[in-house]
């Protein structure tokens, strides 16, 4: 049987050997009945009826119209013999749409009255290309056979049409399944390959709707990427599925599932508000490398139930969406490696440059941006049972200095154990109010030992997500375990670093103020003993008060030369006396005043004054001192602190713009008063330029 497929153009695009072999032995012309000719031009360009019913057939099948196989009879002359054939024309379907049309040539079962009864002759059939369109049809009498077995021939001719189309719609599907996969694998980005994979599935076997479910840890469903469904009843509907119902039973029994009605199934549960209506369905199960990774659902089939066919082809796109999972997994792994590795270098680096943020401040940084997470803390263990927050970032930042209790807290499971811990939902887990480890809604949670290079702890690190985004996984846990070890030592190293500078720079201030005290104040002593001497040798009152105030200069300069002295002492000794904490109060005013203040001490300050008169005194120049950087914008501030007998004193100069009218006076009220308390005074005078605040007390 000659078979010629057309496109829906009326060109042929496919012929069997028959075809071929028909078209050869009768002498035919393959540019009129070979691949690529245009058949239905042929049969158009003829003049005869037949040509023409053949024509108008072909061009019903390719446009669809034809509602049934049509068989036109052919006249062709054969030297001495006249023979007719049949032109059988059917539609052509592929993926439910026409793609063309089915011309099968075959002999006829009517005989020539007027010739001998001879055996059927296919050389003698027809000329150019298997038979002639512009012959003339002949005038013959009836059938010879009896209409019922024409009509089972014509039967037949159909089934075997039918079945040829059936497996071109196979070999459509095929396609369909093959261009699904190169869809899946064609990225490496796992929410690409997941939103790719429902797509391709959906497309594949004509779904309504199709998502693809996420098994986490716990059973339930983790991610649920699904498509189909307009964004608004998205909305509407609110939270995603849980993992219950027909979806929970895929998680619970792994294998395929094919519905012809979701609804009816005892395992349904039903729908949710705004749900849409779904009818038939289908799910598959996802494995990656032999463990279930998630499952595969589809419903409302356009053909109203999915056939066994579809779940083959489901399971097959499922077969290859793991192994793309699989790859994908891979590729974010690597990716993830190559982050952390270069986020230790960096910290590395950074730190060992002497980087100007503080060193736990880096070690957050880069553990958030390397697990995505949206908060972070670091604690140091202060004893057995407490620790203290030693850094804080994001929603926790505010969470610097406060202690955290090592019983039943994630630091203390860190710290006590070693050992890194991977929750998914802290709140579930370590659900206390009054725990200063966290605050906010917390959801999956990460933390990690900072060990230092004998095995000790230095501290916790815990990194979160808010609650609802995706947990952490085994991944994250063990890349962030590694960072915190790098970290570890990384900050063992600088801390020796900065000891070792530490203690050089102190050598170097011991030093110098052995120098200045043994050298430069001494010769500066006898400078002025000398000219102290001098005086009396003075005839004139003018000349004698002006060496009188070179003496006083040089003791105003051996004074301080002395605080210089004890600044350069006092980082080696950890003492927290009056002056200490005076030049704290002056560190700490530098960034707003915008210079360094200038600081004079006299007398036995750290020894003779008590405690209470100490924190008012560091009160009084924290006031002063910011009253400056706020209203005088001076460019020199000096202090100068004193104790002469039982009068102890601070004196505060700028060269700003003056004290002014103040709208507010609760701060000069407060030191007035911390004055008053202690038998002392405040005034308030204006020089020439700027402004000098006297605070004075009295010891008891």
């Amino acid at each position: 049987m000659e078979v010629a497929l057309l496109d829906s153009a009326g060109y042929i695009i496919a012929v069997n050997d028959p075809w071929l072999e028909f078209c050869v032995a009768n002498d035919g012309d393959p540019d009129r009945t070979g691949v690529g000719a245009s058949y239905l031009a042929v049969c158009e360009a003829a003049d005869d009826p037949e040509s023409a019913r053949v024509a108008a057939a072909i061009r019903s099948a390719i446009a669809g119209d034809l509602p049934a196989p049509t068989t036109v009879r052919i006249p062709c002359d054969a030297t001495g013999m006249a023979r007719r054939f049949d032109v059988l024309i059917s539609s052509r379907s592929e993926d439910g749409r026409c793609v063309g049309a089915t011309v099968t040539l075959s002999p006829s079962t009517e005989p020539d009255p007027s010739a001998p009864p001879a055996p059927f002759d296919r050389q003698n059939l027809a000329r150019h290309g298997g038979w002639n369109p512009s012959a003339t049809a002949l005038n013959e009498p009836g059938l010879d056979f009896p209409d019922i077995a024409q009509m089972e021939l014509e039967q037949l001719i159909g089934q075997l049409t039918a079945r040829a189309q059936g497996v071109l719609a196979v070999q459509g599907r095929l396609r369909g399944l093959l261009r699904a996969n190169a869809t899946v694998v064609g990225d490496l980005s796992l929410p690409v390959v997941l939103r790719h994979i429902v797509t391709a599935a959906r497309e594949l076997v004509q779904a309504g709707y199709g998502a693809l479910g996420v098994i986490g840890r716990d059973g339930g469903l983790e991610q649920f990427v699904h498509v189909g469904m307009d964004p608004g009843v998205v909305d509407e509907i609110g939270g995603l599925p849980e993992g219950r119902g027909i979806l929970g039973l895929l998680i619970n029994f792994p294998d395929p599932v094919r519905l012809a009605d979701l609804g009816a199934h005892p395992a349904a549960v039903g729908f949710p508000a705004h749900h849409p209506p779904m009818g038939s369905f289908l799910g598959v199960p996802i494995r990656v490398r032999g463990q279930i990774f998630g499952n595969l659902y589809l419903t409302d089939s356009a053909n109203g139930e999915f056939s066994a066919e579809d779940e083959q082809l489901a399971t097959a796109l499922a077969a290859t969406a793991g192994v793309a999972i699989a790859n994908a997994r891979l590729f974010h792994e690597t990716e993830q490696q190559r982050l952390w590795l270069t986020a230790s270098t960096e910290l590395t680096q950074t730190l060992f440059a002497g980087a100007t943020e503080p060193p736990l401040d880096l070690v957050l940084r880069y553990a958030m941006r390397g697990t995505d997470a949206d908060m972070a803390t670091l604690a140091m263990p202060v004893d057995d049972h407490r620790a203290t927050v030693q850094a804080a970032a994001g929603a926790l930042s505010g969470m610097v200095g406060q202690s955290v209790d090592l019983g039943h807290t994630l630091v203390g499971r860190v710290i006590h154990s070693g050992k890194a811990v991977l929750l998914d939902d802290y709140t579930a887990e370590f659900d206390r109010t009054d725990e200063p480890e966290f605050a906010g809604s917390i959801g999956a949670v990460i933390g990690v030992p900072l060990l230092a290079a004998d095995s000790r702890v230095l501290a916790a690190l815990t990194v979160a997500r808010v609650t609802g985004r995706a947990a952490f996984d085994e991944s994250d846990r063990d890349q962030l375990a590694g960072f915190a070890s790098h970290a570890g030592l990384a900050l063992e190293l600088d801390r020796a670093r900065a000891e070792h500078e530490s203690l050089r720079r102190m050598e170097d201030h011991e030093r110098i103020a052995a120098d200045l005290h043994d050298h430069v104040i001494q010769e500066l002593f006898a400078t002025g003993m000398g000219l102290q001497a001098m005086l009396g040798t003075l005839p004139r009152p003018e000349q004698r008060a002006r060496v009188g105030g070179y003496v006083d200069a040089l003791d105003g300069t051996i004074r301080r030369i002395r605080t210089t002295i004890f600044q350069l002492q006092s980082d080696r000794k950890s003492t927290t006396g009056l002056k200490t904490r005076l030049l704290s109060v002056l560190e700490g005013e530098t960034p707003a005043l915008g210079f360094h203040a200038g600081i004079e001490f006299e007398g036995q300050l750290d020894l003779l004054v008590p405690p209470a008169m100490a924190d008012d005194m560091v009160a009084v120049v924290r006031e002063a001192l910011s009253n400056v950087a706020r209203h005088a914008r001076a460019s020199s501030v000096h202090v100068r602190v004193s104790l002469v007998g039982a009068l102890v004193s601070i004196e505060v100069t700028d060269n700003g713009r003056g004290i002014g009218s103040p709208t507010r006076i609760s701060g000069l009220s407060n030191l007035r008063h911390r004055a008053e308390t202690h038998g002392g005074t405040l005034e308030i005078t204006d020089p020439p330029t700027g402004t000098r605040l006297r605070w004075t007390a009295l010891l008891d």
